[in-house]
């Protein structure tokens, strides 16, 4: 009987597969790295290469601190070069179009924003005249927006915008300090959008509730995290990135300001290796975001000089560049766009250049399926990790694709291989269940079988083993009394 309870007990065991703990996380890439879940570098194909650097613009000279570039629908730039007093048109490889110095009647002062519509409609924010100009696409003069008549923006709010968009909606929203404010094409102040919640701070409750008046006027306002710049998708999404704050940096609005992206840690702090530096690490501060027609997200980092890039549900999918002045390299990254063939421009502020990104053929094909895998034509997808496969078979992010599509198409034996590559142990969990679930569900009698067998087996023991415990009682009982 024993025999059979141990036969049965091992043959259940053989049937389903041991569930593996594996540990894991998402890559990290530096120019051709990835950490591994020690936080090792490990190489990866490069992501994208320098195609070119922008610095002399001929007779348009030099660029002094630029804030801000944006890429046309037509694939030209536009620069907001704030110190020259000029937003410059000009090509990828630098050549300048236009040069716009003025607008609807004034010379243009420290522009530090500039958006051009779809319709040709080019949008600057003129900074330093407090206002944002509009000009037509031959450069005539359309409209000047000024500081709203509004009682909800008090006496002492300065109309020095930085950044602009326009929503399919009309509505106008501007980067105004730490805010993002809302406008109609009237001029009508709309309200503030997708403001950040304040903590909770047990030390703050209790000087408002027992505190003096001095005490309770002494205490800090604790703010909410500000925002440092933002872009409207072609999902019409607005993606903002919040400046001091540790978790959540990306944020993906609705038209109610209701965050929609997933509330995770993003960007890496790093050992600082400068000469004298006051802080021993660089910590992200995130400068600005851009949001490619196939959802790709990429926001560079003038804290550590890094770009980021992320798909859709916030996975990492590369990052490169850092600090220094050789190729690839920034001294103050401020802003970035991407044109229809996915190139990467990123202004610096302090080296007054552009660098021009070429995406290699690895991340196009990563592109591709996460694209592809967001639309839900996985069999598609599928072809495409398989290819990023081939050229790195230690890409974590394609293993894991691998893996949700093979889930869905209910092979479990392959997700539960790839998600083990990947080192998934959260995947490779809810795969497991499902395998285990699915397999119930398809040996059913088997099973039950099995376990009424072995439920009998156990029972049976137990009966032989009261019986024999009995029989020795009674053997005990019997030698106590012949004695």
């Amino acid at each position: 009987m024993k025999r059979v309870l141990f036969l049965s007990l091992v043959l259940l065991m053989l049937w389903l597969p041991p569930a593996q703990a594996v540990v894991g996380m998402d890559a990290f890439v530096v120019d051709t790295d990835t950490t591994d879940p020690d936080n090792s570098f490990v190489p990866i194909p490069a992501a994208y290469e320098v195609y070119t650097t922008i610095k002399n613009l001929g007779e348009a000279g030099f660029m002094n601190h630029p804030e801000d570039i944006f890429v046309a629908p037509d694939d030209t730039l536009y620069i907001a070069d704030g110190e020259n007093n000029r937003v410059l048109q000009m090509t990828r490889d630098g050549l300048v179009i236009r040069e716009i110095t003025e607008g609807c009647g004034a010379k243009l002062k420290k522009p530090r924003g500039v958006y051009v519509h779809s319709d040709g409609s080019i949008w600057i924010a003129d900074t330093g005249n407090l206002r944002i100009v509009t000009l037509n696409g031959d450069l005539t003069d359309r409209k000047v927006y000024v500081k709203p008549e509004s009682s909800l923006l008090g006496a002492n709010f300065t109309f020095d915008v930085q950044k602009i968009f326009v929503a399919n909606t009309g509505y106008i929203y501007a980067l105004k300090g730490a805010n993002l404010i809302a406008l109609d094409d009237a001029n009508n102040f709309r309200g503030y959008l997708g403001a950040d919640k304040v903590g909770f701070s047990l030390s703050r409750f209790l000087i408002r509730l027992f505190g003096s008046k001095s005490q309770i006027e002494r205490t800090v306002k604790q703010e909410p995290a500000s925002y440092s710049n933002f872009f409207i998708g072609s999902d019409n999404m607005i993606y903002g990135i919040l400046s001091n704050k540790n978790t959540a940096q990306i944020r993906k609005l609705n038209s109610v300001g209701t965050n929609t992206y997933p509330e995770e840690t993003y960007g890496f702090t790093l050992p600082n290796r400068a000469s004298g530096a006051a802080s021993k690490v660089l910590e992200p501060a995130f400068a600005d975001i851009t949001v490619e027609d196939n959802g790709i997200i990429t926001v560079v980092d003038r804290g550590t000089g890094l770009i980021y890039q992320y798909d859709q549900d916030g996975n990492l999918l590369c990052c490169f560049g850092g600090l220094g002045d050789t190729g690839g390299l920034f001294q103050i990254p401020i802003s970035i766009d991407a044109d229809s063939e996915g190139y990467l421009y990123v202004l610096d502020y302090q080296s007054n250049e552009i660098t021009v990104f070429k995406p290699t053929h690895f991340i196009q094909l990563v592109h591709q399926a996460v694209m592809l895998h967001g639309e839900g034509r996985y069999d598609e997808a599928l072809v495409y990790w398989k290819q990023a496969l081939e050229i790195d078979s230690n890409y974590a992010l394609a293993h894991r694709g691998v893996a949700k599509i093979m889930g869905k198409q209910e092979e479990w034996g392959g997700a539960l291989r790839s998600y083990q590559l990947a080192n998934d142990k959260d995947g490779y969990s809810e795969a497991f269940a499902e395998y285990r679930h699915e397999y119930f569900r398809q040996h059913f009698l088997l099973v039950v079988v099995l376990a009424v067998a072995v439920i009998f087996c156990f029972v049976k023991l137990l009966f032989l083993a009261k019986k024999k415990a009995d029989q020795w009682a009674d053997d005990v009982q019997m030698g106590r009394g012949l004695k």
